[in-house]
């Protein structure tokens, strides 16, 4: 199994729902689906990123669905409104009332790997979209020790690679992570510009689970 992993949030806007999530598909066909998507982003390789949230890139991301729609792919997402985090946690997600971002994300990421019933499969490889961690290389790392070491409980039986945290432009599967993502985003914000319903994709989907 091949989980591809990349994270939409709003903290700043606060005339707009603030929420963390992480979104993304888990596949087999990870080697179908790289051709299809490669062939599909030609038109557009020239350019240094491909990003979702660009005008520029609207007919790639009709394609990107399309794809998804055809081959055997889960939807994943896991969402978590702030304003929703009780208090008696909020010493373990606030610190001297600043949000700690890396602890929440790191909770979320676990919270959805371990909804994802991954024992059935005898090997998962992960691929994450790297992001900026305020300590730098070694908050990268903590952050990769801590999945590994929760994958390794909840999943004793299964063989997981290293989880990889790398840019986009470093796997072209992530740019479509990207666009799932940036769908989800929509969702959460209630835009109906995409209704995820009306993509009948098999969706696992987790709300608010920093309970």
């Amino acid at each position: 199994m091949y989980i591809f992993l990349d994270e939409s949030y709003n903290l700043k806007d606060r005339n707009k729902k603030q929420f963390i999530s992480i979104n993304g598909f888990m596949t087999t066909n990870v080697s179908i689906i790289r051709k299809r998507w490669l062939r599909a982003r030609i038109p557009y390789a020239h350019r240094q990123r491909i990003h979702a949230n660009e005008c520029y890139f609207s007919p790639l991301r009709e394609k990107a669905f399309e794809i998804i729609k055809t081959h055997q792919v889960y939807l994943i997402s896991v969402f978590q409104n702030i304003r929703s985090i009780p208090c008696y946690q909020n010493k373990k997600y606030f610190t001297k009332n600043k949000l700690n971002f890396e602890k929440i994300y790191t909770d979320l990421c676990k919270h959805l790997l371990f909804s994802l019933n991954l024992d059935e499969y005898k090997k998962v490889v992960i691929t994450i979209d790297n992001r900026k961690y305020k300590a730098g290389m070694i908050g990268k790392k903590e952050f990769r020790d801590a999945v590994e070491m929760e994958l390794k409980i909840m999943y004793p039986d299964v063989v997981f690679e290293k989880p990889r945290l790398v840019p986009s432009s470093s796997d072209i599967l992530l740019e479509l992570a990207d666009f799932i993502s940036n769908a989800f985003y929509k969702y959460y914000q209630d835009d109906k510009k995409r209704d995820l319903a009306e993509l009948k994709i098999k969706t696992i989907q987790i709300k608010n689970p920093l309970k």
